[in-house]
């Protein structure tokens, strides 16, 4: 039992870090996206910028701080923001692909989650 309630202690820890780390993350990128948004940048960094975001797109506030980005350089850099887009859906929103030509990603991830 002392075992199962030390686990759950570093858990909840980490739960608490994570969360954290990720408000912290919302409060630093904001600047960012505000001024990515309000110039015309270069595509590289608005690829570099969607790269650093996407590990912390699971938090709502970034999720809407990176779909600014998305929108605002969608027609822009086509391709570069199609690309983030389907990742986030291929990691985030995976039942989105289902009945899209993009389906096919899901097999190709299947061997992933089959040797968990």
């Amino acid at each position: 039992m002392q075992n199962r309630r030390e686990l759950e202690d570093k858990i909840s820890k980490l739960a608490e870090t994570l969360s954290s780390t990720q408000e912290r993350a919302v409060i630093e990128y904001t600047p960012l996206v505000n001024d990515v948004c309000n110039r015309k940048a270069t595509e590289d960094e608005v690829d570099n910028l969607l790269t650093w975001m996407f590990d912390f797109v699971g938090n709502d506030k970034m999720l809407l701080l990176f779909k600014k980005v998305c929108r605002a350089y969608f027609y822009t850099y086509p391709e570069t923001v199609a690309f983030y887009i389907l990742e986030y859906r291929r990691h985030y929103d995976r039942e989105s692909l289902k009945g899209t030509k993009y389906e096919y990603l899901l097999e190709e991830d299947k061997e992933l989650y089959e040797d968990l």
